[in-house]
């Protein structure tokens, strides 16, 4: 069984539904596989949480069609997915590429729609028609309404939904149900740092439990036809291979099949934190480091000197490095002004504004290309003998290009967020 959570548009309540029915499936006592649309790392966090089991990212920009196929198939009674922005928004207005609708028509998910009625009753019918209608392939399959003001609210809602649109409500969501998940500039503060997050989740799903139709939706989600499961991919040559991986509260973007995809090819995987350890795990073979808020630590990272040393020295030795995102602003110079580990001729400054938003090509200097994304506020000063490896095009106007990718001995750093999980080149290309 499989349901798609998708919102009308950013700010309808949308995580925090998903959130909720995840939590409410749970204490029914299922086995909830979660999983986010778009290349997002902080909701999979809460999904995590909740669920008790790694979230997966969905992503028809990053992935093949037969990835998604593939991580759908997941042990569980049910996988529920959450949308990303609104559901018909994406790279391209009329063929809605890299929409949440993509992702559940190439999946053939049905689709929950989740509509905010704060102000209105009988209009939020209007605006599920149209959104049943703009796509005869729609795949919705039903309404969770949300932000009401009590039980005559949503029957009213609940009415007219059904006369002019044909479909069900699966229930609602009061104003009161909702979870206060505080934001910051990539998003919401991620999970760990909220504190006594899991309590109020349980708090808030129990309230939803009395108010959510969970037969329904389990009705809804059983529809769902079953998938091709394709063989998983590996990189060959990894066998017993030691990588370091970076996560704590400064670094902990990772999409969790890129992990997944180091297991499977072999590699032992050494978790490490550059905040609170003071050298980098013995004996390994290559480093990764991934996004996160190095910019919030700035100054126990900066003190960490040893740490800062281990790494310089390995990197200077010639150990294979990927870094990404956060992970190519700890190795520059500084960042904001703070010194950080110095190995990459380059220093980064948070900005007040998106430097860099949204789906791009990536082509290096041996000729490979590969879909990528990138999201940050962070600009960075290149030195003068600074080198780089990418040439960079943004999807959504490929005459937009730039250069990143910045190298030294055999250490590769970007901005740019990639998916390798059925794409065994790039581990080569960034970990041989």
């Amino acid at each position: 069984m499989r349901i798609l959570l998708a919102g009308t548009g950013s700010g309808c309540g949308k995580t925090t539904a998903a959130i909720l029915v995840m939590a409410a499936l749970v204490r029914r006592g299922l086995n909830v596989a979660p999983f986010k649309a778009g290349p997002d790392y902080i909701d999979p966090e809460f999904h995590t949480l909740v669920c008790q089991r790694p979230s997966h990212n969905l992503d028809s920009w990053l992935m093949q069609d037969s990835t998604m196929q593939r991580l759908l198939a997941q042990d569980a009674d049910i996988c529920v997915i959450e949308g990303v922005m609104g559901y018909y928004d994406g790279l391209d207005p009329v063929t809605l590429r890299c929409s949440t609708w993509e992702i559940s028509a190439r999946t053939q998910t049905p689709v929950i729609l989740v509509v905010d009625a704060a102000g209105s009753a009988a209009s939020v019918a209007a605006t599920v028609l149209g959104f049943k209608t703009l796509r005869p392939d729609s795949q919705i399959a039903g309404v969770l309404v949300n932000r009401v003001s009590g039980e005559r609210h949503y029957m009213l809602i609940r009415d007219a939904v059904r006369h002019y649109t044909g479909l069900p409500c699966i229930g609602y969501l009061t104003r009161h149900t909702q979870l206060e998940l505080p934001s910051r500039h990539l998003g919401l503060v991620p999970a760990v740092e909220t504190p006594d997050l899991h309590g109020r989740i349980l708090c808030a799903a129990e309230a939803a439990e009395k108010t959510l139709d969970l037969d329904l939706l389990l009705s809804l989600a059983s529809t769902a036809p079953d998938l091709p499961m394709p063989a998983p991919v590996t990189a060959d040559g990894f066998s017993g291979y030691r990588i370091g991986i970076a996560r704590d509260e400064a670094f902990h973007f990772y999409y969790e099949d890129n992990l997944d995809m180091l297991r499977r090819s072999g590699m032992e995987l050494c978790f490490f934190s550059p905040l609170h350890d003071s050298a980098l795990p013995k004996g390994l073979d290559g480093l990764y480091l991934g996004g996160g808020y190095p910019e919030l630590y700035t100054g126990p990272l900066s003190a960490n000197r040893t740490m800062l040393m281990s790494i310089h020295d390995a990197l200077s030795g010639g150990l294979p490095c990927y870094a990404e995102c956060g992970g190519l602003m700890y190795l520059g110079q500084s960042i904001d002004g703070v010194s950080m580990t110095g190995f990459l001729p380059v220093s980064c400054r948070m900005t007040d504004r998106l430097q860099r938003f949204g789906y791009v090509t990536v082509t290096d200097t041996t000729g490979l290309t590969f879909p990528a994304h990138e999201f940050h506020h962070a600009a960075v000063t290149p030195l003068s003998d600074a080198r780089t490896a990418y040439t960079i095009r943004k999807a959504s106007n490929p005459d937009n290009v730039w250069s990143c990718g910045y190298t030294r001995l055999n250490t590769l750093a970007a901005f740019a967020h990639v998916h390798w999980g059925d794409r065994p080149e790039l581990i080569r290309r960034f970990f041989a």
